[in-house]
């Protein structure tokens, strides 16, 4: 039989992984608790707010899955939509902008500071492997790390 506190248990796994999911990190994980439940942690929350955050997670989980998906039929020595996609979570483990604008537009500043490229959605396979290790370099976890983290946690 679950307890209540079986199913809030469950609900804060759920919250958790989803944000490990996003790459948000401490910060700004509680940063987003603030501004939408004015609480310091999840413990705070009330069980419809926590289906709330974790419906909302799980939303932009699934966003993220589909990012770049449009790109997906282009030519074969362009960078695919999943390299896309690891290199923007990779920068937003790296990168100071607070913004996702700032973010984006710091990312297009480095792609053509290494690549010569103005936009990273133009680079082909070459220039994606390129940004890939400039940025694991700078501190970021490498896509299979973040893979393998991520299929450890589901389990």
């Amino acid at each position: 039989m679950t307890t209540p506190a079986d199913k809030r248990a469950e609900q804060y796994r759920q919250i958790h992984g989803l944000v490990r999911l996003l790459g948000m990190n401490d910060e700004a994980y509680r940063d987003m608790l603030r501004d939408r439940y004015q609480v310091e942690s999840s413990k705070q929350l009330s069980t419809q707010q926590r289906n709330s955050l974790i419906a909302s997670l799980r939303t932009q989980v699934h966003a993220g899955a589909t990012k770049f998906a449009h790109l997906s039929g282009r030519s074969k020595h362009k960078a695919s939509p999943a390299q896309l996609r690891a290199i923007e979570a990779m920068w937003a483990q790296v990168s100071r902008a607070e913004t996702s604008e700032e973010r984006r537009k710091a990312l297009n500043a480095f792609c053509k500071r290494l690549t010569g490229v103005d936009v990273i959605t133009w680079i082909c396979k070459d220039d994606a492997k390129t940004l890939i290790k400039a940025i694991q370099a700078m501190g970021a976890q490498s896509p299979e790390e973040f893979n393998r983290n991520k299929n450890n946690n589901q389990r």
